[in-house]
Parts: structure tokens; sequence; C-alpha cells
């Protein structure tokens, strides 16, 4: 799956190559002598940057980008098959809150889809930096304005769901699958707010939240 981080199988092509050699290669001396490729595994293995690294997680955000503006199933390649995506909206003073698990279904009540996807404004390079925050004495609604990423998960710690109507069942779900967000991307053009979720080394959407700020 594309979705895969690049540095592992890095290392292991380069490790390949090092098992290919002849046992004459490895030097001689005890048994507690590390081998060349072991000395080489351990490393690369502790100067591996982790997989939620910003320069990983850049590739990974402008595939899920180009699959997004393009192609839906492509899309649902990003929307974990078990957990599905929470698409969270706002159609009064309160949150509305929908699982889904193939994008080809959501649509509105016009028969569009439910999720616009402006393909200049999606496209952009995330910005680490502290994430914005809503300021409705702006004209954007945002304290900055851009395209910014954080590890800080943010969503957790809102509790969109106590006030969505769910279901005990489903808020149950949705509080224990916040709290293992891995990467937050807030797009103030687009006035969304993108929870990514990193899972046995394969990224999904797990949360959109489309609200425009103030507009309760």
């Amino acid at each position: 799956m594309f979705m895969k981080t690049l540095l592992p199988f890095a290392l292991c092509c380069v490790l390949f190559s090092f098992s290919c050699g002849s046992e004459t290669d490895k030097p001689s001396g005890t048994a507690d002598t590390m081998s060349a490729k072991d000395s080489l595994k351990k490393k690369l293995t502790e100067d591996l940057p982790p997989s939620t690294g910003i320069e990983q997680f850049e590739w990974i955000y402008s595939s899920f980008v180009a699959a997004a503006i393009t192609d839906a199933r492509r899309f649902n390649v990003f929307i974990h098959p078990d957990d599905g995506l929470w698409i969270i909206r706002s159609t009064g003073a309160m949150p509305e809150m929908v699982n889904v698990k193939n994008i080809l279904r959501v649509k509105a009540n016009n028969g569009d889809s439910l999720i616009p996807m402006n393909r200049d404004k999606m496209y952009c390079t995330p910005v680490q930096e502290q994430l914005p925050k809503p300021d409705c004495e702006t004209k954007t609604f945002w304290s900055r304005n851009g395209c910014f990423t954080s590890e800080a998960n943010t969503f957790s710690n809102e509790k969109i769901w106590d006030a969505a109507g769910l279901t005990e069942s489903d808020s149950k779900k949705v509080e224990e699958l916040a709290g293992r967000i891995t990467r937050v991307v807030i797009n103030t053009e687009m006035n969304m707010r993108f929870y990514f979720t990193e899972v046995n080394g394969t990224w999904y959407l797990t949360f959109l939240d489309m609200r425009v700020p103030c507009s309760a």
C-alpha cells in the first residue's frame, strides 16, 4: 500500500544487499563481535526517524490530497475498513457526526458530494507549527491563515462527540479512536481540520471537521 512509510523499505533493501555477501565477509573474532550487517542494522534502526516525522508526513499528506481531489476510490484507501471516517458538520448550534466507510456514498440532500474539495485550496505543504485557533474577531475566523500541522492531539480534548447526539456505543468508539490521533492538519483556506491516525504503519483519515468557525 502506497501509504507505507518509505524508510523501513529502504532499510530492508540495504540489509538485503548485505545478506547476499558470503560468510567469509564476516570479521573474525569472538561470538560477541557484531557483524557488519548487524552493526549497520543497529545504526539504521537507532537513527531511523519516526514515521510521524514531518518529512515523511508531508509525503503521506500529498498522497492523500492527490487522492481526495481526483478519485473517490483512491480516497477510500485512506478510510480504515473497520473504524471508518467520522465527518463532522454543523447545521446549527450543535455538531453533527456521521461515520462513513465509502466516500462514494456520501451525498448531501441535493445529490452533491458532502465533502467539497477545492483543488486549488487543497494543495498545500503543511507547516509544522502551533495550530491556529478559531477567532471570531478576524475576517477569516482564524487566529492565523494557512496550512498547518502538529502532532498535538487537539481533537481528543475537545470531546465534540458529547454534544453530537451519538449513541452511548458510538460515543465510546469515537472517544477511543480520538485518543489514537497521530497528526492534525488545519487548512484555514478550506475551513477544514484533518485528523490522521497511523495504524501498523498505514495512515488513515479518521476525523474530518468541516465546521466553519463562528458559524453557529
